[in-house]
């Protein structure tokens, strides 16, 4: 006695909750089978992506769009990337049409085939130009359908392959900064190489799919069609061969995506490696560490190679295991043979039943290449969305307001903080009040929370317990974005992107329209602008990669501008003068100095001239804070401890 049963299908996970769908499977249960039968309505007329990659016009394209719902990318190593591939769904729905053309004109074309023996023996030239003008449309029919429907599926499967890669990254620049500063963090050229070769891989899994579903399976039912009509009993035989095809070509499927993660991880290694050593050439060089450097990457070109031909033999040997079909070819020759020495079926029908086979077998070839491709991408859909799987600890509030005009107030109330529940407290208890446009520099041992501190001004950690009020508001009834317009950083590594120098002092302004006078005034102010002129462009001059052509004491005073155009009421100058020459230095306090103005700012410094430019000087040690006057630094006692300590130089 059989079952009907209804199951409800799970929810995707990167669906809204309020899409709640109606019973999409129907269960046939028996003793012996179960069958499954894929619904095709849903509740909602369309289903939500967290990256929105299609704007929806009317009602009626809504209701289209839920009948693509249906789409069968059901794997759940597939489930990642259904949104993206079915917010595709006009060029696949062209494509797919492209080949129902393609397929009817070659199910037209195949008993053409077993006619021409017939004209053939009767030499009716009239008749075999007709049959060969038709036949000749027909192929050019189907060639020109077989284009649009690669180009069509080919663009959709690139857009999924876009759309994918501007969601990895946005959710990659979400990540809390503990992903990329800490010790078990992802290598930042692990991370580039996901999003470009590995998303490149999701394309061509996605056409090899979509190239499949349909073209493949519409072949495949018009040239069985087209055999049972000439012999079922034929048709039999050659079918009993592709279970056994089937079930190879899934065990060695299973063994090329272990391979293919395998190969994945080796050419990642390769990619952080030398996104480590590339932009660190003037230390190799300056340490005689060539022959070192090139046998760190011989090994891992070593490695990496071996692990590729892995995969390639794989990839290689799997489509000659379906050509394991042709054998059975042979076997429908034997039974041919015999069927047409009887009688029933004429030469003519054996032509067409034989050419019908020959393409059966195309697109079962095109199964196991599928099968290949997608074997190979599961690896990279599971290592590119392991990167948007997090829980950020740095929440912003849905309620949370922008931050208008800031008078500067800054205030710690019993702020602690630790990188880790097994780590000890970086900031203990610590209480602090700056007053608006009040100066105060922090001294410390190196490693003792200085830069940690000025963090959480930033809202780049969340204290384990305290409060950090602006104006007297929580830092965490701000929107992220208007805190950190308001509060801006020159650290000790200045950071400076490809493109020219306005660009980058006009970061900020980078999506919209850049003030070319405003830059013009920030590089004055830090005294960057006589060196920006003599540039061959100015301002407009390709600075290279990371500020390459310029010295420290350079970058340093474009950090300064980029402050200075960013015009923020607080100021975190985390060791803005350190590692420069006297000349550098001093260009750079003067610039500081003149930032500073009606400002509240925080230094972090050890150089004494410029600790003595604060309003208050405070100690953080063992995460504890304490003030200090100029006096008493400056005494012989104080002043010798914290130069041996280094602390102040």
């Amino acid at each position: 006695m059989a079952v009907i049963r209804f199951t409800p299908a799970p929810p995707s996970l990167l669906c809204p909750s309020s899409f709640k769908p109606k019973p999409t499977y129907l269960s046939l249960h028996s003793k012996t089978s179960t069958i499954k039968l894929i619904s095709l309505k849903t509740r909602h007329t369309r289903i939500h992506s967290l990256f929105s990659p299609v704007n929806h016009s009317s009602v009626n394209k809504e209701k289209t769009e839920s009948r693509f719902e249906s789409l069968p990318l059901t794997l759940p190593s597939l489930s990642p990337i259904k949104p993206f591939v079915q917010s595709e769904w006009k060029l696949i729905i062209k494509g797919w049409v492209c080949s129902f053309i393609s397929v009817y004109c070659l199910s037209k074309v195949v008993p053409k085939v077993g006619k021409f023996s017939e004209i053939f023996s009767k030499i009716d030239a009239t008749r075999l130009t007709k049959e060969g003008l038709f036949l000749g449309v027909l192929v050019l029919a189907r060639l020109v359908a077989t284009y649009w429907q690669q180009v069509f599926l080919w663009e959709a499967a690139l857009n999924s392959s876009y759309k994918i890669r501007v969601y990895v990254f946005e959710r990659v620049l979400k990540r809390n900064l503990s992903f990329f500063e800490g010790g078990g963090g992802v290598l930042t050229g692990d991370v580039a190489y996901r999003i470009t070769a590995e998303a490149s891989d999701i394309a061509d899994t996605v056409y090899a799919l979509l190239n499949t579903i349909v073209p493949s399976g519409l072949q495949l039912a018009a040239m069985a069609t087209q055999m049972m009509k000439v012999s079922p009993i034929l048709s039999l035989v050659s079918a009993l061969v592709i279970p056994c095809i089937c079930i190879v070509i899934g065990y060695l499927g299973h063994r090329l995506s272990k391979i293919s993660k395998k190969a994945n991880l080796t050419v990642a290694k390769l990619s952080a490696y030398l996104n480590e050593v590339l932009p660190s050439m003037l230390f190799i060089k300056a340490s005689n560490a060539e022959r070192c450097e090139s046998a760190r990457f011989q090994k891992l070109a070593q490695a990496d190679l071996v692990e590729q031909l892995k995969k390639k033999r794989m990839k290689a040997f799997i489509p000659q295991i379906v050509q394991g079909v042709y054998i059975g070819t042979l076997l429908v020759f034997c039974v041919g043979s015999v069927v047409v020495s009887r009688g029933p079926i004429d030469g003519a029908s054996m032509l067409s039943f034989v050419t019908s086979l020959f393409l059966l077998i195309e697109p079962i070839q095109g199964v196991g290449k599928a099968y290949n491709e997608l074997k190979q991408g599961e690896p990279a859909i599971e290592r590119l969305f392991d990167l948007t799987k997090f829980s950020s600890q740095v929440i912003e509030k849905p309620d949370a307001i922008a931050l208008g005009s800031v008078t500067g107030d800054v205030k710690f109330c019993n702020v602690s903080f630790k990188y880790g529940e097994n780590m000890p407290l970086v900031l203990d208890t610590l209480n602090l009040h700056i007053k608006p446009g009040e100066t105060v520099a922090l001294v410390g041992p190196s490693g003792g929370g200085k830069t940690t501190f000025l963090k959480l001004l930033l809202r780049l950690y969340e204290p384990i317990c305290g409060s950090i009020l602006i104006d007297d508001q929580n830092i965490r009834s701000f929107t992220l974005e208007s805190l950190r317009r308001h509060v801006g950083l020159v650290s000790q590594d200045t950071t400076l992107f490809s493109g020219t120098v306005a660009e980058n002092i006009g970061y900020r302004d980078f999506l919209g329209k850049i003030d070319m006078k405003k830059v013009e005034h920030a590089a004055k102010t830090a005294n960057a602008d006589e060196f920006i002129r003599n540039l061959p462009a100015g301002y407009e001059t390709n600075i290279g990669q990371r500020g390459s052509i310029f010295s420290g004491g350079q970058k340093q005073r474009l950090a300064i501008a980029r402050a200075i155009y960013q015009d923020s009421s607080i100021l975190l100058l985390d060791e803005a003068t350190s590692a420069l020459d006297s000349k550098s230095e001093l260009l750079v306090r003067q610039a500081l100095e003149r930032l500073m103005e009606n400002r509240t700012v925080l230094v972090i410094a050890h150089r004494l001239e410029t600790v003595l430019m604060a309003d208050r000087i405070l100690l953080l040690e063992n995460g504890k804070l304490e003030e200090v006057s100029p006096t008493s630094l400056m005494s012989n006692s104080n002043y010798d401890s914290l130069m041996a300590s280094g602390m102040v130089i």
